[in-house]
């Protein structure tokens, strides 16, 4: 891969950082998940209304990030401006409120907030998930057949989660897993502060690679025998065959944390289900301000996946 994608993803995210998004005027959201080995944990989230809406977005961040992640703020403008409200939902622990951690198969957080009262209210329902989010997006719409959701979308998904932990823990990708992990570490101590059957913090900061902590806090959380084996189970790939709604994956040729041999490969024949739209230009979680998707008008590529989620009602 050429330096062009991490120019692409690094330039994104310091133009986020010193600019970031404003998102919509929104309201504090609360929900909760019933969890086998924790009982009730609380969810939050922000929840933007829009009067007279014909549906409901629920937008999922990516691993470390949260509900306030400037590319949620994006998302969520582009929902807004379709008529469409929106919640930006905290997967468990991404609040820094010490609830729970979370990963990239665990779909009981999502299913939580597409079935709550307020997603309920709306009737129809579609989800857009950006990275991890999006692997958890396309992971329930495979496995879930009550579900109310219409459409999901994901953006940039790792779908196999053993070649892109492989390709984060190499040398050459030492920033973007300095970033994430210290995220990670970030979310643990705080759930360390109120579950103390786990590793210590202390464990976890020193921890170097993402199969490390995979291994040390992840998989001994729930019931994997070590990391290779919450890879092998987890991973979305060998189940797009099932998915049960209309679903689409963007990805970049040259997005510097998903490698796109990985994605190329299990996409070779992509099901009935599911579409997938490439783009030349961009990185990870980064596209040209005018993008054109495959079967898009080109433009905002946020607005060109809420057009595309509501035509499929």
């Amino acid at each position: 891969m050429s330096l062009r994608g991490h120019a692409w993803t690094l330039g994104a995210y310091l133009r986020r950082w010193l600019q970031p998004p404003n998102p919509p005027p929104s309201e504090d959201w609360e929900g909760v998940v019933e969890d086998p080995h924790r009982g009730t944990l609380r969810l939050t989230g922000k929840l933007s209304l829009v009067d007279s809406a014909e549906g409901l977005v629920v937008l999922l961040h990516g691993l470390g990030g949260c509900a306030e992640s400037s590319y949620l703020a994006q998302g969520a403008q582009a929902c807004v401006a379709a008529g469409l409200s929106c919640l930006r939902l905290n997967l468990r622990g991404a609040d820094r409120q010490g609830e729970d951690v979370y990963h990239a198969g665990l779909t009981a957080d999502l299913r939580a907030a597409v079935t709550s009262p307020v997603a309920r209210s709306h009737g129809a329902v579609w989800v857009i998930g950006y990275s991890m989010g999006g692997h958890i997006a396309l992971r329930m719409a495979a496995e879930d057949d009550d579900s109310p959701i219409r459409a999901v979308a994901a953006i940039c998904p790792p779908i196999d989660l053993l070649a892109t932990a492989r390709l984060l823990d190499s040398p050459s990708r030492w920033p973007y897993r300095v970033y994430l992990l210290r995220q990670l570490t970030e979310i643990y101590s705080e759930v360390a502060r109120r579950h103390t059957d786990g590793p210590s913090v202390e464990e976890v900061a020193a921890v170097r690679t993402f199969v490390e902590f995979d291994g040390l806090v992840i998989a001994p959380r729930y019931g994997f025998r070590n990391a290779r084996d919450y890879y092998r189970r987890a991973s979305v790939g060998p189940l797009l065959s099932r998915l049960r709604v209309p679903s689409l994956i963007v990805g970049a040729t040259e997005d510097p944390m998903v490698p796109a041999e990985s994605l190329g490969k299990a996409l070779e024949s992509p099901p009935r289900n599911l579409r997938v739209a490439w783009s030349s230009r961009g990185g990870h979680l980064a596209f040209p301000r005018s993008v054109k998707l495959d079967r898009g008008e080109g433009g905002h590529l946020e607005a060109q996946v809420v057009e595309w989620l509501q035509r499929q009602l």
